[in-house]
């Protein structure tokens, strides 16, 4: 009895085991059939690319027809119907087939060919959530957190495995949309995680929670992201040409008055750090009136913009730097106050000036030729920007040397010599150039005596 029902299984197996179903290219009709082992057709060459059979009992292969994937047994049917975009997603599908699992227990992104748009199918190809997508992708994850990014009204958001739409439609990619789906997925993040979006109707930047919700109104021109993980407190915004610091929830924390995004970011350095407001300065300029003055990390003014131009204070935290008014430059205090009056060509020469009074030397110790607007006349002025030695020069250099030889080149009645800090020339007006007189000078600081 059991020989015979043994003999009886074999019987029903061989004609499965003597047929190969070898995958086979027809070149005369440029497309993929199954060969017996005979070498005679068991499924015509009708495919335009096809696969091997996979599975056990119950054997598929996928193949691709009219453009579009699907799978068939081993006598052709087509058991999960040519609507899948690639093979892959097929093979997922005929993978369900073969194991019977429960149809629509998982989908598959599909296209419809009769109007391009997209949906999701159970492993039959049978629709299950209808084809209303511009775009739709396979989904990630596990039931019941399982999520796909679909594409709609020119936005990606996230589905779940029910079809619904559980990230708005507002992400500018595929890739924004999935990285909030898995935000989603995880349940955590809700209060932190922001992406920066677009508003569809405007052009202007704003940010979303996972949800695909406005968190930060879009109210901006350009943007910083909130740190690689967008989960960082805070990142600079762009408006009106001028780049600000805010938080996660719109929340301004620096007005929008800085120049570039990294100079913002500076200021939010102040702001993390937890420096005081009278303790930074950054000079910028009134988007108003152009001119320059000072402010804080929160942007506001703290030293008002009146100045032509304007530099840094030491590190943004010293106690004196540079501006310009009315063509001259001086030295003013972190207050605002002038520590000189405004007399300095150059910039440097008033900074010199303010580092004598930072430094607390003497009045006078170091004199700067200047030359007085009204008269076009050369003389020296202290840190102060005051009159030492009066404007009588008809021209005037730097002093040289130390404190108590030093001499400066100056021009007098034509001719060039040396004056000393009491504007007395202690080398004689006799040379034709400043370097002559510069020679002599040298001299005569060298030989001096004390």
């Amino acid at each position: 009895m059991k020989k015979t029902a043994i003999i009886l299984i074999l019987a029903l197996l061989a004609p499965v085991c003597g047929i190969a179903q070898k995958l086979t290219y027809e070149s005369a009709l440029q497309s993929f059939g199954y060969k017996n082992d005979d070498g005679s057709w068991k499924i015509a060459p009708r495919y335009q690319r096809a696969g091997e059979f996979e599975g056990g009992v119950r054997r598929w292969a996928p193949v691709k027809f009219d453009g579009q994937w699907g799978c068939i047994d081993i006598d052709g049917n087509m058991v999960c119907r040519n609507l899948f975009p690639t093979k892959e997603v097929a093979q997922a599908a005929g993978h369900e087939w073969e194991i019977m699992s429960e149809p629509g227990k998982w989908v598959y992104p599909a296209r419809n060919a009769s109007d391009g748009r997209w949906g999701y199918v159970d492993y039959y190809g049978r629709w299950k959530y209808q084809p209303v997508y511009e775009k739709a992708n396979p989904h990630q994850g596990r039931d019941p957190k399982s999520y796909a990014s679909v594409l709609k009204d020119g936005r990606w958001g996230c589905i779940d495995g029910r079809g619904v739409m559980v990230c708005n439609n507002i992400f500018l990619s595929a890739e924004q949309a999935e990285d909030a789906g898995a935000q989603w997925a995880v349940g955590r993040n809700y209060y932190t995680w922001r992406v920066a979006v677009t508003n569809p109707k405007t052009g202007l930047w704003g940010f979303v929670d996972y949800l695909g919700r406005w968190a930060v109104q879009p109210l901006y021109t350009d943007y910083r992201p909130f740190g690689s993980d967008n989960n960082y407190p805070y990142t600079q915004v762009k408006q009106e040409g001028r780049w600000a610091n805010i938080d996660r929830n719109g929340a301004i924390i620096s007005t929008p008055i800085f120049f570039t995004a990294e100079d913002a970011a500076y200021a939010l350095q102040q702001f993390e750090h937890g420096r005081t407001l009278e303790g930074w300065r950054l000079p910028v300029t009134n988007p108003a009136s152009g001119k320059w003055g000072w402010v804080d990390w929160s942007g506001e003014w703290r030293i008002k913009p009146i100045y032509e131009d304007a530099t840094h204070f030491a590190n943004d935290t010293g106690l004196f730097a540079t501006a310009k008014l009315d063509g001259y430059w001086m030295a003013i205090s972190d207050t605002g106050d002038d520590l000189s009056r405004n007399c300095f060509v150059l910039s440097i020469d008033a900074w010199h000036a303010g580092n004598e009074w930072d430094t607390g030397q003497e009045l006078g110790h170091w004199l700067w030729p200047v030359q007085e607007p009204s008269t076009g006349a050369w003389g020296y002025v202290d840190y102060k920007g005051m009159y030492v030695i009066q404007p009588t020069l008809e021209e005037a250099m730097p002093f040289s040397y130390v404190w108590n030889n030093r001499v400066a080149p100056a021009k007098m009645d034509g001719k060039w010599g040396c004056v000393d800090h009491t504007g007395q020339f202690v080398v004689h007006n006799q040379y034709n150039t400043s370097a002559e007189a510069q020679i002599a000078g040298r001299r005569w600081a060298e030989g001096r005596k004390f």
